[in-house]
C-alpha cells in the first residue's frame, strides 16, 4: 500500500512538473542560455492542489474567451477515450486473428508483408499519407472519408480511430507472430498435433494461452504507442478531444487537467482490454 501510495504521488508530481515546464523555463537572451525556476514548483503545487479542493477544475483561455474547464472537459474526454478504447482494441484483435489464428492461410502472408512494409515508414508520415489519400478519394469519387471540423460527429472521429489502431497493429503483430513460431515449435504443440487434436483447438487451448502473458506485459508500450499517434492526430485532423487542453493553452491547469485525463484513459484502456482477455478466456479457453 505504501509503495502504491509513493507512486501516486510521484506521478502527480511528474504531471505538474510536465504541466509546468513552460513557467519554470526562461531564456536568459543576455547569456544566451536557458534558465530553470525550479523554486516556483512547490507554489505551483499549491496552487493546483488548492484549486481542485474548491471544486474546480479552473479555467482555460479559448481564443478570447475564458472558460470554465469542467463545463467542456466532458465531451472532449469521451472523444478521445471513444477513439483510444476502439483504436487499441481493434488492434489487438486484429493482431490476433492474423497471428494466430488466421496464421494458416495465404490472407496472412499478405497481410504480414503489407505491415512490414508499413513498419518501415515513420508513424507521421503514415497519418499524413492517410490525409492526403482521403482527400484525393474525395475528389475522385465524391465520398467525403474525413472532415477537419470539430463538430463532424462520427466523420470526424473515425478515420481518427483508424490511424490511432495503425501503431498498436504494426508493434503487436509482429510481436504475435514470432511469438507463434516460437511457440508452435515447443514439445507439447508437437505432441497435441501428433495426438490427432485439431489446430483451431490447439491455437485457443494452447498457443493463445501462452502468448497471452507476452501481450500483457507489452499492453503498457502498446498504449504509449497509441497515445503518442493521438497526440498528432487530434492536432492535426482537428479533433475536439483531450489534446485540445494541452495545445491550446499555454497555462499550467490545463495543460496538467489534460495530461491527467490521458493518464486516466490510459488506464481505463488497460483495464478494458485485461476486462476483453478474461471475458475471451471465460467463454473460449478451458482452465
Amino acid at each position: 500500500m505504501l509503495r502504491v501510495l509513493q507512486q501516486i504521488v510521484i506521478i502527480f508530481l511528474l504531471i505538474l512538473t510536465l504541466a509546468a515546464l513552460p513557467a519554470i523555463i526562461e531564456v536568459n537572451s543576455a547569456d544566451n542560455k536557458l534558465e530553470w525556476n525550479f523554486e516556483q514548483l512547490p507554489t505551483i503545487y499549491g496552487d493546483f492542489i488548492s484549486e481542485i479542493s474548491k471544486g474546480s477544475l479552473g479555467n482555460y483561455q479559448l481564443g478570447e474567451q475564458v472558460r470554465a474547464i469542467e463545463e467542456d472537459i466532458g465531451d472532449n474526454f469521451f472523444t478521445s477515450l471513444k477513439v483510444m478504447l476502439i483504436g487499441v482494441n481493434s488492434a489487438i484483435i486484429i493482431s490476433l486473428i492474423f497471428g494466430i489464428f488466421l496464421s494458416r492461410f495465404h490472407l496472412t502472408k499478405v497481410f504480414n508483408l503489407i505491415l512490414n512494409i508499413l513498419s518501415t515508414i515513420p508513424d507521421f508520415i503514415i497519418i499524413v499519407i492517410s490525409m492526403i489519400l482521403a482527400v484525393n478519394i474525395y475528389r475522385w469519387t465524391g465520398i467525403r472519408v474525413i472532415s477537419l471540423r470539430p463538430d463532424a460527429g462520427a466523420l470526424n472521429t473515425w478515420f481518427p480511430t483508424l490511424l490511432v489502431a495503425i501503431a498498436p497493429t504494426l508493434y503487436l503483430f509482429k510481436l504475435i507472430t514470432v511469438k507463434y513460431f516460437q511457440t508452435s515449435s515447443e514439445d507439447y504443440i508437437k505432441t497435441a498435433v501428433a495426438k490427432g487434436m485439431s489446430l483451431n483447438y490447439i491455437n485457443f487451448q494452447h498457443v493463445f494461452k501462452n502468448i497471452e502473458p507476452f501481450i500483457t506485459a507489452e499492453l503498457v508500450k502498446i498504449i504509449s504507442l497509441a497515445i503518442g499517434n493521438l497526440f498528432i492526430i487530434e492536432y492535426i485532423m482537428n479533433v475536439s478531444g483531450i489534446t485540445k487542453f494541452i495545445f491550446q493553452s499555454n497555462e499550467i491547469q490545463p495543460i496538467a487537467i489534460g495530461l491527467f485525463s490521458m493518464l486516466l484513459i490510459s488506464a481505463i484502456v488497460y483495464l478494458s482490454v485485461r476486462l476483453v482477455f478474461y471475458l475471451f478466456k471465460r467463454g473460449f479457453i478451458y482452465e
